[in-house]
């Protein structure tokens, strides 16, 4: 058996020994579990009614949670008639709470043009406004935005940075891209190292992409995290 089959072969193990490493540690550090509410859960279990009819009158006694939960109804159309002045309605109530979901949806209706005119511009001003807050899936929209110079000139540097603070909050998609603009210097100084490490993290979550990274960055290189 050829060094590259070698790797391949052991990669696996590999994975599956990070994996129940990273379980014993969760489970020793892991909060009590929260219940799910019954909107929440309703919404879960695809009763779409059931879950407007709960978090209606959360929405309109000012809760910004539900509002943002409803907005996402009416976008949709899930349970009630789509309708994206609706949605723009309940997410401007929400941002103007300064909650962070309802400040990312906000943003993807400008992103997208829905409800609204179409403006990059201001989609950028709410992604950022939500990730300033820590809201990972702002992050990561940023990073992307960035990547692409939509809405704002291509900067490799700041997509890597936005990227980073998504990936260490766990988004296994950031994770992933972030290793690649290691590997590649793209906007970053190259570290084998820390790539290799983000794709541990991303392989372990199931993104198939990382561990096929994985998989040739072990290929060409020694490391502890490698077999």
């Amino acid at each position: 058996m050829n060094t590259s089959m070698q790797k391949g072969f052991f990669l696996a193990p590999l994975v599956f020994v990070l994996m129940l490493k990273v379980s014993i540690v969760h489970a020793q550090t892991e909060p009590p579990e929260t219940p799910v509410l019954p909107a929440t859960q309703a919404y879960l279990d695809g009763d779409f009614l059931t879950a407007h009819s709960l978090w209606q009158p959360l929405a309109l006694a000012g809760d910004a949670d539900a509002q943002t939960n409803l907005g996402i109804l009416f976008r949709h159309g899930l349970g009630v008639v789509q309708d994206q002045s609706a949605a723009l309605h309940w997410f401007q109530q929400a941002a103007g709470q300064s909650y962070p979901r309802g400040k990312f949806q906000l943003g993807q209706l400008y992103d997208y043009g829905l409800g609204v005119q179409q403006n990059h511009t201001e989609a950028l001003r709410w992604y950022r406004a939500s990730a300033d807050q820590g809201y990972v899936r702002a992050q990561f929209i940023l990073g992307a935005m960035y990547g692409e110079g939509r809405g704002v000139p291509r900067s490799a540097s700041e997509a890597a940075r936005w990227y980073r603070l998504a990936a260490e909050q766990g988004d296994a998609n950031a994770q992933n891209i972030l290793g690649r603009m290691l590997m590649d210097a793209d906007g970053v100084e190259r570290d084998d190292a820390d790539a290799l490490k983000w794709f541990v993290a991303a392989a372990l979550q199931g993104h198939a992409d990382a561990q096929e990274n994985l998989r040739r960055v072990c290929e060409t290189q020694v490391s502890d995290d490698c077999p």
